[in-house]
């Protein structure tokens, strides 16, 4: 046991090396000659080379929400000092020699909270592809879930774009003593502003999911409405153990809020369950919920269902802003 944890720890340690020495030995090259960027390494993606005159800048995103630090090399510089700049801020004077040999730089890793880049990664893929949708409906409850949704794609794509862009740089090289002219790449902001930004896309979040559940009336779109910006998944499996017919219900909570409810399911007439208690109670960003029970036929003979109807009744809160919703799946009997 102890040689086993043993090379745990060094696996464990490996990892850390290997990632702290590709941070550290990553090369990012600008050619200002050739007006063209290159990264040898993936976590870094260097891109929008740009020359004026004899200025030359550069923007260089990080894959990584750990920081990681690189260095830059500047080729084909004609000048022999330039001023640097990162991010819009001036940070001293090198000569062109000392660009081309490469100068150290830092990219900090994200400054949002895990679950509220959770909720907006996990509904990133999924707003979308129900507005499009949507958008095809011309009666008026469906345009004003429409209208609601679009905005609600605005904050995620907004949260997520602040944490990328913060998790960058933009360099720009300009010759000693000369006007600098104007590059533009993303505007960054700084950490406060940043996390201020992803804790107002998911704070907006749930006011939408709040005023949706109080005022569209159709039942259905109402809660396909909430389905859709709040990303809480309900899965449910059916199979025969030892002769037995057993349900097995997860739900993931990737939403930045607590959410509390029960699961439901629907049996045929007779049948019951030994589940003892289906309730789930502030199940935490990032967790899941899970419930095993035995379906129970009223007599040997009884003929085992070919699935099982499974449902979770959501609630989430967030201050004064509550909306409740349904999913549904159906746990179909393996083979």
């Amino acid at each position: 046991m102890k040689r086993l944890c043993l090379i745990n720890v060094i696996v464990f340690l490996l990892a850390i090396f290997a990632v702290t020495t590709c941070a550290w030995s990553a090369t990012v090259t600008l050619d200002a000659a050739a007006k063209s960027v290159t990264s040898d390494v993936d976590t870094l993606e260097a891109k929008a080379p740009r020359v004026i005159g004899d200025q030359a800048g550069v923007y260089v995103a990080s894959r990584l929400l750990q920081p990681q630090s690189f260095t830059l090399k500047i080729t084909g510089l004609k000048n022999e000092d330039y001023d640097i700049y990162i991010c819009g801020s001036y940070k001293g004077k090198k000569s062109a020699k000392e660009l081309e040999n490469g100068i150290k730089l830092d990219i900090p890793g994200t400054i949002a909270h895990p679950d509220l880049m959770r909720c907006l990664k996990a509904l990133e893929p999924k707003i979308k592809p129900e507005t499009e949708r949507v958008s095809k409906i011309k009666e008026a409850e469906p345009q004003r879930v429409l209208w609601t949704l679009r905005q609600a794609d605005d904050w995620v794509h907004s949260g997520i774009r602040s944490d990328e862009t913060y998790r960058s740089l933009d360099i720009i090289v300009a010759p000693t003593g000369s006007m600098l002219a104007s590059m533009t790449w993303r505007t960054r902001q700084d950490a406060e502003g940043t996390a201020s930004a992803i804790t107002r896309a998911c704070w907006l979040l749930q006011q939408a999911r709040a005023r949706m559940y109080s005022v569209i009336k159709d039942a259905d779109l109402r809660n396909l409405a909430v389905v859709t910006m709040t990303p809480v998944t309900l899965s449910a499996e059916y199979k025969i153990v030892s002769g037995k017919p057993v349900v097995t219900a997860n739900l993931v909570n990737d939403c930045d809020l607590p959410i509390s409810g029960t699961i439901t399911y629907s049996l045929p007439k007779g049948w019951k369950t030994d589940a003892k208690s289906l309730k789930f109670d502030k199940l935490a960003s990032g967790k899941i919920y899970q419930t095993t029970f035995k379906l129970i036929a009223p007599s040997k003979k009884a003929e085992v269902p070919s699935s099982v109807p499974v449902a979770a009744n959501v609630t989430i809160v967030q201050d004064k802003y509550e909306a409740k919703f349904k999913l549904k799946v159906n746990a179909a009997q393996n083979p």
